[in-house]
């Protein structure tokens, strides 16, 4: 059946893989997504829910270059909620649950509807590599398939094995077969292989629960969405989550269960999320807090299947059936599915260059968990990273290297190959020196650009971009040179509703639009009073827009700074062909690191862990000698 060969294959249909071949697809390559079941294109394998802290930022973004993450979501959301609305806009994230089956169903639709993306089930367990090239994959079947690049996307599937109590059970997930044969072929071509650990909570009968003992969790009174795009809307119709805590009653059964704790007994070796523990674990670390909160999360609309966030587990059953029974609304409980750990197969990401390419096999892609990280979010952003930049280099194009000041997804690259990782990476807005502007508002005047120019974006949406982007400057402009005073009978009226001080002379709308309990509907209102002033008519995207950058256009001016300052690192290349042995000052750790992780310039030299403020003084005056 394959006698032709494919500009692209993706192996591995999880969420980096569904944007690796969509991106692919899209740009116009003959693609080949193989997964070993194609009931399960981009299962959500945790939690059903998508965004978060900076991960909201991420699927914004994901969006904005034309990935298909935030409009999934949006037409399979069961809940929507902007997080850390009480702090600053950087802080805000949004976070939506979704339909566990839907959401899969509407990838697999999505891409259906890709006219150059073929689909193939089966287990690739071995790449064909020709001089240092990847030229093929070859399936548990033997069937060879050709291909001039490929990306492995193989989740948490490679030599994946799961653990419940003193049980190891092969898998790459409940119910699915664990990958073989992939990390040994990179083993034989010179790669590093690691392990690391995830897990995942038991999921209990929404009937057999008593809500009435729990605390509502609704979604945003006017839920927002994640898709910039037109194709979608707000929710109309959303479900509650619900809270509630452990005791230490459930503590002191989940430590009778230590002792056949394959974690505790080191049966798993891998390393584990840091920031998202068992629930093992965080008694085990912090034994002076006699409670913990759990998050109730719907899997659907329908569905009667809950999701207990907060209680990841690979204790025994039994343990596991007892403390379930002894949380408050629990006492009839049943499990539907047990929680279990996870150790997989990773590759240390120093392997791979800025383009997610492997350093040592040309035209292999790596994208997801196999890089280290961790979440559907991360995933998604390097599959489509990888598969824009799979596309360009079969075309001798530059690659799509997006920089940390311009996109969380940016600085998630740039923190895996400069400085790697041992542990399950996770965004977080403080990963992000430039947080103040990179916010989840302006993703899409940041990034379209780039997703129009690559063919991602359509003309359709890219105008509406711009039209924002201009509007949000006509806007700006009109706050800025109209004036009003008190004899305007609106402007104390709202100053006063506001518990503002009010004006006794002259001020411009834009003045009073940096009062922080002034909204621009307040403006709108009170222009309706000036004559010549027409600010009607906006969508709601363009004036939050606008709002977000009068209020805090002191901090954005300052995040402006930092990043002129920064890109002039930035833009200080460093030619490929540099001797690094020629700088006799540097020390061999550093040379080293900078042989193998290969900077492209100055600003990413800096950012590599054991290269020292002084050795980039010494790459800068050796090149400055050299005439760069």
């Amino acid at each position: 059946m394959f006698t032709t060969e494919y500009d692209v294959i993706v192996v591995g249909g999880g969420h980096a893989g569904a944007e690796a071949a969509a991106a692919a697809a899209n740009m116009g390559a003959s693609t080949l997504l193989i997964t070993m079941n194609l009931q399960h294109i981009a299962q959500m394998s945790c939690n059903p829910a998508v965004g978060g802290i900076a991960k909201g930022q991420i699927v914004r973004e994901i969006d904005a270059l034309g990935g298909y993450m935030g409009i999934i979501t949006d037409k399979t959301a069961i809940q929507f909620k902007m997080l850390n609305q009480s702090k600053g806009p950087a802080m805000w994230s949004p976070r939506a649950q979704s339909d566990r089956m839907r959401f899969s169903e509407a990838w697999r639709l999505q891409l259906e509807s890709l006219p150059t993306l073929d689909f193939f089930q089966g287990m690739v367990n071995d790449l064909l590599i020709e001089k240092d090239k990847v030229v093929g994959v070859r399936t548990s079947l033997g069937i060879t398939i050709k291909a001039k690049s490929v990306v492995l996307t193989n989740g948490t599937f490679l030599n994946g094995v799961m653990h419940i109590g003193m049980k190891q059970f092969g898998g790459g997930r409940a119910g699915e077969p664990a990958a073989y044969g992939i990390t040994e072929c990179l083993v034989q071509h010179g790669f590093e292989a690691g392990r690391m650990k995830t897990g995942t909570p038991p999921r209990v009968d929404a009937r057999s629960l008593d809500f009435s003992k729990m605390i509502p969790q609704p979604g945003d009174e006017q839920p927002q969405k994640f898709s910039f795009s037109a194709e979608t809307q707000p929710l109309a119709v959303q479900k509650d989550c619900y809270m509630t805590y452990t005791s230490e009653r459930v503590h002191n059964i989940l430590r009778t269960g230590f002792d056949r704790s394959p974690m505790f007994q080191g049966i798993i070796h891998g390393v584990g999320p840091r920031y998202c523990p068992s629930i093992e674990d965080k008694i085990y670390r912090y034994p002076d807090k006699n409670q913990h909160h759990l998050f109730l999360e719907r899997e659907g609309y329908e569905t009667n299947e809950i999701y207990l966030g907060g209680m990841s587990s690979s204790l025994p059953v039994d343990v596991q059936e007892e403390m379930i029974k002894n949380l408050q609304g629990f006492e009839n409980a049943k499990i539907m599915r047990y929680a279990y750990a996870i150790e997989y197969d990773y590759v240390p990401p120093e392997e791979i260059k800025y383009t997610l390419e492997s350093r040592s096999i040309d035209n292999l892609f790596l994208a997801g968990q196999i890089n280290g990280t961790s979440g559907y979010e991360e995933a998604g952003a390097q599959g489509l990273m990888a598969g824009i930049n799979a596309v360009r280099k079969l075309r001798n194009e530059e690659p799509i290297i997006l920089d940390r000041a311009d996109s969380y997804i940016g600085t998630l690259i740039d923190d895996l190959v400069s400085k790697g990782t041992n542990e399950p990476y996770r965004m977080f807005t403080a990963r992000s020196e430039y947080r103040l502007y990179l916010r989840e508002d302006n993703a899409d005047l940041r990034l379209s650009k780039i997703g129009y120019e690559l063919g991602l974006i359509p003309e359709e949406e890219y105008q509406r971009v711009e039209k924002k982007r201009k509007d949000v400057e006509l806007i700006t402009e009109i706050l800025t040179k109209t004036s009003v005073g008190p004899s305007n009978p609106r402007v104390n009226e709202i100053l006063l509703k506001r518990g503002e001080n009010p004006i006794k002379d002259g001020s411009t709308l834009l003045e009073l639009l940096r009062r922080p309990e002034v909204t621009f509907k307040d403006i709108e209102y009170i222009s309706e009073e000036i004559k010549g002033v027409d600010l009607q008519g906006y969508d709601h995207d363009t004036t939050y827009q606008v709002e977000i950058t009068v209020k805090y256009q002191g901090y954005i001016n300052r995040a402006l700074k930092m990043i002129e300052k920064h890109k002039s690192m930035e833009n200080k290349k460093i030619p490929a062909d540099i001797d690094y042995d020629d700088l006799k000052t540097i020390p061999k750790e550093a040379k080293d690191k900078l042989k193998r992780i290969k900077p492209i310039n100055i600003g990413q030299a800096s950012r590599i862990s054991g290269v020292s403020p002084a050795d980039i003084q010494a790459i800068l005056i050796y090149l400055k000698m050299r005439g760069n």
